[in-house]
């Protein structure tokens, strides 16, 4: 998907006078995939969607829904053409992303190790090495990740938002940090829902948006 077309930045990720609503937003339960979700969170997806989103799992079928359930390709990531922070470099190739969520995902497309590169909503590096074979190795190593949705959606309700508006909705929020209470400090400020876990935890969701009907349909 190109610069123009993915529609990822979203003005009020970094500050917002709406209320984000009060949640405990961490999740400690494992596996990370069917974990509930807490529930202001899963309400507000459920009403983005058009659908009950209960778990990750089900955040997970709702996005491959809106690609139309065949797995997001690599066209689909948000590519950038020239330099942003988050980046991502396979064997022979550097790829550009707006989130560096893409970069993981790239991992599981291309079948091999890659190398991420990303900055903090406060400008601090990430570094990850994803292997499919072999998951992720993050520095620093208690590093953690978001997920979310906007509050400010303007979708509605009874329509399945297009991929455009889903990666709008959900991809600002998707960021990295240094530590919980930095994600939990951030996650204050901007008008999304948002839940927090350990950031090589959130590996598998990128393996489970990125597979192919076939192999979706067996786990």
């Amino acid at each position: 998907m190109s610069d123009q077309d993915c529609h990822c930045v979203d003005p009020t990720v970094d500050k917002s006078d709406a209320q984000t609503p009060e949640t405990d937003s961490w999740i400690e339960e494992r596996p990370v995939k069917t974990a509930a979700l807490p529930e202001a969170v899963g309400d507000n997806m459920s009403r983005f969607f058009g659908d009950s989103i209960d778990t990750f799992d089900d955040m997970i079928a709702a996005i491959r829904t809106v690609v139309e359930g065949e797995g997001i390709a690599i066209d689909e990531l948000c590519h950038v053409d020239g330099e942003t922070p988050h980046y991502a470099k396979t064997e022979n190739e550097t790829y550009h992303f707006r989130c560096f969520y893409d970069g993981i995902a790239l991992a599981h497309l291309v079948d091999e190790p890659v190398e991420i590169r990303t900055e903090t909503p406060t400008n601090d590096p990430v570094d990850i090495q994803v292997s499919p074979a072999n998951g992720a190795t993050v520095t620093p190593p208690d590093a953690v990740m978001s997920f979310g949705v906007t509050t400010e959606s303007d979708v509605p309700a009874d329509e399945m938002p297009t991929t455009r508006e889903a990666y709008g909705a959900i991809c600002p929020y998707v960021k990295a940090f240094h530590t919980r209470g930095d994600y939990e400090r951030w996650a204050e400020d901007v008008a999304a829902t948002t839940v927090g876990i350990p950031l090589d935890a959130g590996v598998p969701i990128a393996a489970a948006l990125t597979a192919t009907s076939s192999s979706w349909g067996a786990e």
